[in-house]
């Protein structure tokens, strides 16, 4: 479930998207807890949830040989996550320039609201050689173009 809302937004401002995902046996160490490892997958599906929910899937991006190359990662751990948990993880644009992209996210326990974790990524794009590129001019508009729509449709709801 995708969720769109502002309350994970840094500013305020930007629109916040969120992800439910079931805590999975397979992501839990022998303590019962999730290994850390796994919230960087969580932020890679709430990243892209993000670009779906405005209109701008990642899939289009990668057609057209471009991709957003991790180039940092950054995660601060609260509280810990159990199988048997469902996590919200709410992914928000902080920065997004010519060649680089950066988010921000929250994961919560979905059921207590209770802050699990926060984080972020930074991104540059790369063609399929890997070198540096411009990220498409119409990949910015659509991705400019959600976000305003998203924020329309938070102050109308």
């Amino acid at each position: 479930m995708v969720n769109v809302t502002q309350n994970g937004s840094p500013d305020g401002i930007l629109p916040s998207f969120s992800l439910d995902i079931p805590v999975r046996f397979a992501e839990t160490d022998l303590m019962g807890v999730v290994h850390h490892s796994v919230y960087v997958v969580w932020f890679e599906a709430a990243r892209i949830a993000w670009m779906d929910a405005v209109g701008m899937p990642y899939v289009e991006v990668a057609a057209v040989g471009r991709h957003f190359a991790v180039t940092g990662v950054q995660v601060e751990y609260r509280a810990s996550a159990r199988f048997g948990d469902t996590v919200r993880v709410a992914a928000t644009v902080t920065k997004l320039r010519s060649r680089h992209v950066s988010f921000a996210y929250r994961v919560t326990n979905a059921a207590s609201g209770e802050l699990l974790a926060t984080g972020s990524t930074q991104h540059i794009c790369v063609d399929l050689e890997g070198r540096t590129a411009r990220i498409p001019d119409w990949v910015i508009t659509r991705l400019n173009e959600g976000m305003a729509s998203a924020l329309a449709a938070e102050s109308l709801g």
